[in-house]
């Protein structure tokens, strides 16, 4: 695998991908990145007469959006970076062709649309498959999202323990210093079953709040030596995960979590946190392998264990 990814990969559906391009021109020309744009051919649903005319009507529809998509991209990107485009007309799946591309690429982006019902499920599974298993960062761009809207100048990262995360972290930082963001990192806790009222009051929550930045401060003052540039900002709350990575977000210009589960050690998995945020969330959600090729370590016993993302 290339060592210095240069390429983002922009997979391309058949509907409006303003928010898709613009964030994915943005970066391109940002990192000096070639920009690659991809759309995986479909067969139409209502076939013509005879096979060699739906796959030559498909064909066409597939060239159409791709020509549309880079012309719309070039006047985004002027001359700060090149645009590449592809047509994959033999698909094993749309989720395993743009896998495919991933190898050795800096990003995937795709764009997902607020939906219900069946087209939620079948747009959000693309995503979700490629985010589970692809080989680079991949971007989820909510379809209402624009590069003009205002800004926070603010990245944020939800991480549960530092020790595991250390992709996680370094790809935030490094998000966080070329955009020029201070970068938020969130830690949540909060006990399930009805035990947090009880047991949880003031005197819990400032041992949590100590410990848990004890915890933190040599992996993010490691990180920080190398980003010096970047103003980082530990919140620690006592909160539900969903609840304080949602709000964060609402205060926030990108959003950065690990994909996968560590309650399923194998395999690659998104937990049902990050389902959730890349569903609600109205900024970009990066989603980055917590550690790239190993199998996720069940978690530890403590005293209170916080849900793990």
């Amino acid at each position: 695998m290339n060592e210095t990814p240069n390429r983002i990969v922009a997979a391309v559906a058949g509907d409006d991908s303003t928010a898709l391009l613009q964030f994915a021109a943005q970066e391109a020309v940002s990192t000096h990145s070639e920009l690659h744009l991809v759309h995986v051919m479909r067969m139409p649903p209502d076939l013509p007469a005879s096979f060699d005319e739906a796959r030559g009507a498909a064909r066409a529809f597939g060239e159409l959006i791709l020509d549309r998509a880079k012309s719309a991209v070039l006047e985004l990107v002027g001359e700060g970076a090149a645009v590449t485009q592809e047509l994959v007309e033999d698909s094993r799946g749309v989720v395993h062709d743009i896998i495919a591309r991933s190898d050795g690429a800096r990003l995937v982006v795709l764009q997902h649309r607020h939906l219900t019902g069946l087209h939620r499920f079948t747009s959000m599974s693309t995503t979700q498959g490629v985010a589970s298993r692809a080989d680079a960062p991949v971007v989820s761009v909510p379809e209402s999202w624009r590069s003009t809207q205002e800004q926070h100048h603010r990245t944020t990262v939800a991480v549960n323990d530092p020790a595991g995360a250390e992709r996680v972290l370094r790809t935030a930082f490094a998000l966080a210093d070329r955009r020029q963001d201070e970068l938020r990192v969130v830690h949540a806790w909060w006990l399930s079953n009805g035990y947090d009222d009880v047991v949880v009051g003031d005197d819990a929550r400032a041992d949590w709040d100590r410990r848990l930045r004890a915890e933190f401060a040599p992996h993010l003052e490691e990180l920080q030596a190398r980003h010096p540039d970047v103003r980082v900002e530990l919140q620690v709350r006592h909160a539900s995960v969903g609840r304080a990575l949602l709000d964060a977000s609402r205060e926030s210009d990108l959003v950065v979590m690990g994909r996968r589960h560590p309650y399923l050690p194998i395999g690659s998995h998104l937990g049902p946190l990050v389902r959730t945020v890349l569903r609600a969330s109205e900024v970009p959600v990066v989603l980055v392998e917590n550690a790239k090729h190993t199998r996720t370590a069940m978690p530890r016993s403590v005293d209170l264990v916080p849900p793990f993302y």
